[in-house]
């Protein structure tokens, strides 16, 4: 039976009740309750579900410790990630909790007769807590895995990483800057020759970012990461005796440094909002160029182990990557 049908009944009953038996029953009705509805409880425990893909081409790779590791070809890289919002309140001091987890594979297109064109298989999980409305701090475990023949020993390795959002200050510029530990657990260097565990690097880097779309019109966002590596010496050269593969013979001793390199480029992102609908998502399409400059002896003498370098004197100290790509987020 509809509302209004019943509303109708209740009015016919009660003309033909005051009829029948007077104003009494009239009162009766008029103090019947009214049920009201339960007003919801606001809470801020969620269940929201974001996830991405992303498709880099690129003209070589520098890893996160500084170790080139190509010298011709490009790469084809396979980045994707899914994260589950568990909690959120901008009023309190956790602001939000978070756990993720992804997926990286590289692929080269020129490897050795002996080997295969899928180089390597990264995964992590881990989780981020956002804490008095601009910082957030994420915790994750990443594990470095090598499907080549003869491969390098599975690395096992922790991040940690704290970082200040400035995003709504209303500046034409965001900064973002953070600080990153990554450890090293077990499984070997992942720079050939640092210490095989128990060991770690820093990194102080900000990605200073402007969206051009409110100037322009254009949904454009350049972006220029930049960073700063340093940590214990023996991160890169764990000096053990082992390690005399620098100077002009490749034999002499390498020196000790805490310095690793540093990193900046530029890199710019096409939102495709006019071309994809957003029901599948916030596509993009993307490109630039990171520059390195290394500054360890023992990542230059790093690249003739890897291949990335016929000799000490020849290793690059410059390099220059260039890349491209597409994704999407939801």
């Amino acid at each position: 039976m509809s509302l209004i049908r019943s509303a109708s009944a209740l009015v016919l009953g009660a003309a033909l009740s005051i009829g029948a038996v007077g104003h009494s029953s009239v009162a009766v009705a008029a103090d019947m309750p009214v049920k009201a509805k339960p007003v919801p409880v606001a809470t801020p425990w969620v269940l929201d579900v974001h996830g991405y893909a992303d498709l880099t081409f690129a003209s070589t790779r520098v890893t996160g410790g500084g170790l080139l590791l190509y010298d011709h070809g490009y790469l084809t890289q396979l980045d994707t990630g899914l994260a589950l919002d568990v909690y959120k309140d901008p009023n309190g001091f956790i602001n939000s909790f978070t756990v993720f987890g992804g997926t990286w594979n590289e692929f080269w297109d020129s490897p050795p007769a002996s080997s295969r064109s899928w180089q390597e298989m990264d995964w992590w999980v881990g989780a981020t807590v956002g804490f008095a409305k601009y910082w957030s701090l994420t915790v994750q475990h990443v594990q470095f895995n090598f499907p080549i023949p003869s491969p390098p020993p599975t690395a096992y390795n922790y991040d940690l990483k704290l970082g200040f959002n400035d995003a709504s200050f209303g500046l034409p510029v965001t900064f973002s800057p953070f600080v990153e530990v990554f450890y090293n657990a077990a499984g070997g260097s992942t720079v050939v020759f640092g210490k095989t565990d128990s060991t770690y690097r820093v990194t102080f880097g900000a990605s200073p970012t402007i969206n051009l779309a409110k100037a322009t019109g254009i949904p454009l966002t350049l972006v220029v990461p930049t960073w700063v590596v340093i940590g214990p010496s023996d991160f890169w050269n764990r000096n053990d005796g082992t390690t005399s593969v620098c100077g002009s013979t490749g034999t002499a001793p390498c020196s000790l440094s805490n310095f690793g390199y540093v990193s900046t480029g530029l890199r710019g992102l096409l939102a495709l909002d006019s071309v994809v609908p957003k029901r599948l998502g916030n596509w993009y399409v993307k490109g630039g160029f990171q520059y390195y400059h290394i500054n360890n002896d023992a990542l230059l003498a790093a690249q003739v182990a890897v291949g990335s370098a016929s000799a000490f004197t020849a290793a690059q100290r410059d390099v220059v990557v260039g890349y491209g790509g597409l994704g999407f987020s939801f």
